[in-house]
């Protein structure tokens, strides 16, 4: 029997190639897998009423991350505050660093005129936290739209948002001011 070599080699070239495929793609698999049970988690940091939420016309929402006042009212020529307005509440039990800042503010009827500032202070046991200044009269260094991140312990403290209004001696009743407060929580 005569055998070619050519085609001899040939087939023995493929078929080495074939025993490498096979060998390359016969690996061996693991598989791995992740379970996970995706629930909704409440919010640490809420407000809640303080004893002054009522008298300002407040309302908390339902979930307690908004508070709406409506009868925030100041009088003419005089100092009004707002001691205990509405309540800053860390319901977790680790600390958050929290901030506050205006977001935006207009001014109704001459408000822009009529307005001396208004205050919202920051209470911790007594202590001032920190502080926001709206003063429509900026030229004289008074605004202060933000505070710096501060932080809230955690285990049900609190924090209470103190409110000081002053209208010039000019103010009527046609003037107003709307204003949103952002609140940043850091977890």
């Amino acid at each position: 029997m005569k055998t070619n070599i050519k085609k001899s080699l040939k087939f023995l070239t493929l078929l080495i190639s074939a025993l490498l495929i096979g060998t390359a793609s016969a690996a061996i698999y693991n598989y791995m897998q992740i379970n996970a049970t995706v629930g909704v988690k409440g919010f640490d940091v809420n407000f809640y009423a303080g004893a002054d939420t009522s008298k300002a016309g407040g309302s908390i929402s339902s979930d307690r991350q908004t508070v709406t006042f409506t009868d925030m009212d100041g009088l003419s020529g005089q100092l009004v505050t707002y001691s205990d307005s509405v309540r800053i509440c860390n319901n977790g039990t680790a600390s958050h660093n929290i901030k506050v800042e205006i977001q935006s503010s207009n001014y109704g009827g001459d408000a822009q005129t009529t307005l001396d500032y208004i205050n919202i202070t920051i209470w911790n046991d007594g202590n001032v936290v920190d502080f926001l200044r709206l003063d429509p009269h900026e030229d004289d260094g008074g605004a202060r739209s933000a505070t710096g991140f501060n932080s809230l312990a955690g285990s049900n403290s609190w924090w209470r948002v103190q409110w000081d209004i002053l209208w010039f001696s000019n103010a009527t009743s046609s003037d107003s001011v709307t204003m949103t407060l952002k609140i940043t929580v850091e977890s």
